[in-house]
């Protein structure tokens, strides 16, 4: 995104195609330098031209409530969904070692970075 000076999107909206256009997606951010909202939104035509619309300040936030019934999804949704129940990408182990009575039982963790952790096997020794 360009406002100021070129920066990354805090969040991209994919929306709804329509009559006129395919491939929709609206990407929103802050602006580093004046700390403005930014929006830009990219739509193809079905006869295949670009058209980017650009808005800042308080457009923006117009741009952003005029198209907030076509969100389909967004890319913060979905990573917030990936990383959420299970260990994903890299991962760590941890082992833990728990006495019950005499006996002690080691439990072996799977863990990654984002702080989710599956339990993955007890061994009784």
């Amino acid at each position: 995104m360009k406002h100021c000076c070129r920066f990354k999107a805090d969040d991209i909206y994919y929306l709804k195609d329509n009559d006129f256009y395919s491939s929709r997606y609206l990407s929103i951010g802050f602006c580093p330098v004046c700390q403005k909202p930014v929006a830009e939104l990219v739509e193809w035509r079905f006869d295949g031209t670009l058209k980017k619309t650009s808005a800042s300040g308080v457009q923006a936030d117009e741009l952003l409530s005029n198209i907030n019934s076509e969100i389909s999804y967004s890319v913060r949704e979905i990573n917030y969904k990936r990383t959420k129940y299970k260990p994903y990408s890299w991962r760590y182990g941890i082992n833990k070692c728990v006495k019950s009575g005499k006996k002690e039982v080691i439990k072996q963790y799977a863990c990654d970075f984002y702080g989710n952790k599956e339990l993955i096997k007890n061994v009784n020794s």
